[in-house]
C-alpha cells in the first residue's frame, strides 16, 4: 500500500471511531448532575500541515457510508402502562376521586364569604351552577336569591341565607394563635366549615397550573402486585394532616369524608378490585393514632389492602425519628409494608429544610432495613396560610430538598418519589383564598383539599392519564 492510500485508510479509521463514540454516548440516557465548574476555554485546534491532494478512493467513501449507520437510534420502548399491562378505568373511582384538574365539572368545591355582597373566584370560571349547599350538604341555596354568577365568579347576595362571618369578626378573633398583618385572624379546628359552602358547577376551562408528574415507572413493582391481586400493606406515618385533622370522618359529622390516606387507599381498592382492612393500632402519644372505620371497605374480592396509619397530630420530623421503632418498626413486624407513605413538614417551620430532609431520610433508611423491597412515597406539605405568622420560609424550601432526596435514593435503585402537594397548593392559591379550602384557617385541609391531597398521591403512583 502506497503512502497516499495509507493516509486515506487512517483518516477513515479515525472517522469510524469518532462516529461510533457518538453513537455510544447517545445510548446513555442517565441524566447527569449539573456541573457548576466554570468551563475551560478550549485550546485552539491546529490546522493540518499537509492535506491529501487526491480524491478519496471508492473504498474510503464506502467506509464513510457504513459509519453513518452506526448512529441509527434504537426503537422507542412502549409506554410503561403497556409494559405492565395496566388496565384500570377512572370511571371505577368514587366521585370524590374524579380528577379535579380534568373534565368540565367541579364537584363540591368549597368557598368562604366574609361579608354579604362578596364575590369569590373558584378554581375555574363558572359556566353554570349545578348546586350550592352548606358544607354538610343539608341546606341547598337558590340561584338568584342567595347567590348569582358574576363574570364567572360567585357572588353572595345582600339578602342571602348563606351565613357570613363578617370581616370585623374575621380580623378581630380574640385569643387567636394566627395573625395577618398584625391582626388576630379567625381560626378554629371545627369552626371554619360553618362558614364554607359547597359548590358543584360546570366549566369549560382547562387547568393551566402545576400538574404532578406520574411516577408509575418508579412504583411499577408495587403496581405489579396490585395487577396480580397480591395482598399488600399500605403504611402511613406523619403529622396531623396525615392523621386526618379537620376531616369530617374524624370529626364524626356530615359528609363524613375520610382523610387523604383513606381516600387514596380506597381508590386503589376501587381501581384494582380489592377490599381494605383497617388496622386500629391502639397506639397513643400526645394524642391517639388515626381512628379507623370499624368495618372493611369493599372495592372487590381480588385481594386485601391492609391499611396502617400511625400518624400523630403535632409531631414534626424529629418526633418521627424518635418514635420510629414503636410507631413503625413494631407495626411493620406485625402487618408488613409494601408502600410506605411519609408526610411530615407542616410542624417543621423551626427547622432548616435540610434538617427535615435528613430526618425523613433516617425514617426511610429505617424502613428499608425492615423491608428492602418496599416502595416509598414522600408527601410534601401544603402551604400554610400565606402571609400569616405560620408561613415559615423553611416550609417553602422543603419540597425541593425532598425531591433531591428522592432522586438520590433512586440512584441507589430505591423506589422513592415525591407527591408534590406543596406545588399543587401554590397553584391553587392563584385562584382561591386559603380560607376557601382550609379546615382550620391555619395549616389543615378541609374535605375538599383532602381530595386534592389524595388525588395528588394517586397521580404520583399511577397517573390519571394511565387510566382508560
Amino acid at each position: 500500500m502506497n503512502k497516499k492510500n495509507r493516509i486515506l485508510t487512517a483518516l477513515a479509521a479515525i472517522l469510524l471511531a469518532g462516529v461510533t463514540a457518538v453513537g455510544l454516548m447517545a445510548c446513555d440516557t442517565t441524566p447527569e448532575e449539573p456541573d457548576t465548574t466554570p468551563e475551560a476555554t478550549p485550546a485552539p485546534t491546529e490546522e493540518p500541515t499537509e492535506e491529501p491532494t487526491e480524491e478519496p478512493t471508492e473504498e474510503a467513501t464506502t467506509e464513510e457510508v457504513t459509519t453513518e449507520e452506526v448512529t441509527t437510534e434504537a426503537p422507542t420502548e412502549p409506554p410503561i402502562k403497556d409494559q405492565l399491562g395496566l388496565d384500570i378505568k377512572d370511571e371505577d373511582l368514587k366521585d370524590v376521586m374524579q380528577n379535579i384538574f380534568g373534565g368540565t365539572q367541579s364537584l363540591k368545591e368549597t368557598v368562604m364569604f366574609l361579608d354579604k355582597g362578596d364575590v369569590k373566584s373558584l378554581l375555574y370560571p363558572i359556566k353554570s351552577i349545578v348546586s350550592v349547599t352548606s358544607y354538610d350538604g343539608k341546606t341547598t341555596y337558590e340561584e338568584g336569591k342567595d347567590y348569582v354568577i358574576e363574570d364567572g365568579k360567585l357572588k353572595v347576595t345582600e339578602n342571602s341565607s348563606i351565613k357570613v362571618i363578617t370581616s370585623d369578626k374575621y380580623y378581630n378573633h380574640a385569643g387567636s394563635i394566627i395573625q395577618m398583618n398584625g391582626k388576630p385572624m379567625f381560626w378554629g379546628e371545627s369552626q371554619v366549615k360553618a362558614w364554607q359552602v359547597s359548590v358543584t358547577y360546570e366549566h369549560d376551562a382547562a387547568w393551566e397550573g402545576y400538574v404532578q408528574e406520574s411516577q408509575l415507572e418508579v412504583y411499577q413493582n408495587f403496581v405489579k402486585k396490585l395487577i396480580a391481586g397480591e395482598d399488600v400493606t399500605v403504611f402511613f406515618y406523619g403529622d396531623s394532616i396525615t392523621w386526618g385533622a379537620c376531616s369530617t370522618f374524624l370529626e364524626g359529622v356530615q359528609p363524613k369524608q375520610g382523610a387523604y390516606s383513606m381516600l387514596f387507599t380506597e381508590a386503589l381498592a376501587d381501581l384494582f378490585g380489592y377490599n381494605v382492612k383497617y388496622i386500629n393500632t391502639g397506639l397513643q402519644a400526645s394524642m391517639p393514632c388515626h381512628p379507623v372505620p370499624t368495618t372493611e371497605y369493599v372495592g372487590g374480592d381480588r385481594g386485601t389492602i391492609t391499611y396502617v396509619n400511625t400518624a400523630i397530630g403535632g409531631w414534626n420530623s424529629a418526633d418521627g425519628v424518635t418514635n420510629f421503632d414503636k410507631f413503625v418498626k413494631q407495626q411493620v413486624e406485625k402487618y408488613g409494608c409494601d408502600l410506605f407513605v411519609i408526610g411530615y413538614g407542616m410542624n417543621d417551620g423551626g427547622f432548616a429544610a435540610a434538617t427535615t430532609k435528613a430526618n425523613i431520610k433516617k425514617m426511610i433508611d429505617g424502613m428499608y432495613e425492615l423491608k428492602p423491597e418496599v416502595s416509598v412515597m414522600i408527601v410534601s406539605t401544603m402551604t400554610p396560610h400565606t402571609g400569616s405568622n405560620w408561613d415559615f420560609d423553611a416550609i417553602k424550601q422543603q419540597e425541593r430538598q425532598l425531591e433531591s432526596l428522592a432522586k438520590q435514593l433512586r440512584k441507589d435503585d430505591k423506589a422513592v418519589a415525591v407527591a408534590c402537594v406543596h406545588s399543587v397548593s401554590k397553584a391553587i392559591q392563584e385562584h382561591k383564598t386559603f380560607n376557601d379550602y382550609s379546615g382550620n384557617n391555619i395549616n389543615h385541609p378541609n374535605d375538599w383539599f383532602y381530595r386534592v391531597y389524595a388525588q395528588t398521591l394517586l397521580q404520583t403512583l399511577i397517573g390519571y392519564e394511565n387510566m382508560n
